[in-house]
């Protein structure tokens, strides 16, 4: 069990569990409540590779929750998912190396797009601005306008697709999708693919294959 995920309200919890099936494997996701840690004794699942908490909104129970789990799963990375910001909860969460402190009205593809970027080392929270940057990150600059092809290649990117997978959909060479994606980290300011992909769906420049909603509550289907 490499993935671990606790939420308090159940419907919410399904689909955060469907978003972080895109980047983990389903069959090594742990997704319980915060009353099952009770429950479980202290010798199971662990050490967890990856840890997505939940926030309720309340300070002191939040950073009880935070310590609890740690100390029962000893994950290597920490993923907090906020209700509402509490600086005095992000200051907690930094303190504790936690990677990233999230919305949970995250977009599907930014979740996802978070998860990535945590789990290929790297940190994000939210700053004073329309998007939320790497916490460790400088500000980007203006963005840098996209082409057509460049558009098209970011957003295969964003979907996780390899490079050789896009140049197979994209009819060209491994070797222009690399130029192009070389490009696209520049003018995106990004080190990397998990990078790249954060910073576009967080900017909106991109939209991903997951639900259109902005929330992560499941889509109720359509009467027949």
């Amino acid at each position: 069990m490499t993935t671990v995920l606790i939420e308090d309200y159940a419907l919410l919890r399904v689909a955060i569990q469907h978003v972080l099936e895109r980047v983990r494997n389903a069959d090594d996701i742990l997704a319980i409540s915060p009353a099952h840690l009770l429950n479980m004794s202290s010798s199971l699942n662990r050490p967890v590779e990856l840890l997505v908490l939940g926030c309720s909104g309340v300070a002191d129970s939040d950073l009880s929750l935070l310590s609890q789990a740690t100390s029962l799963f000893m994950p290597r990375l920490v993923l907090v998912l906020y209700a509402v910001l509490d600086p005095l909860v992000m200051t907690g969460c930094a303190r504790a190396g936690v990677a990233g402190y999230l919305p949970k009205a995250s977009s599907p593809e930014a979740l996802s797009a978070a998860v990535s970027l945590v789990l290929a080392g790297g940190e994000c929270y939210p700053q004073p601005s329309s998007r939320m940057p790497l916490a460790s990150h400088a500000p980007a600059p203006e963005l840098r306008e996209l082409t057509q092809r460049q558009e098209e290649i970011l957003q295969l990117l964003v979907q996780g697709k390899t490079m050789r997978e896009i140049g197979q959909q994209v009819g060209i060479s491994v070797a222009t999708v690399k130029s192009h994606a070389r490009t696209l980290y520049w003018k995106l300011n990004a080190r990397n693919q998990a990078e790249a992909a954060y910073i576009a769906v967080q900017m909106g420049l991109v939209h991903g294959n997951g639900p259109p909603a902005p929330g992560l509550a499941p889509k109720s289907e359509p009467a027949a």
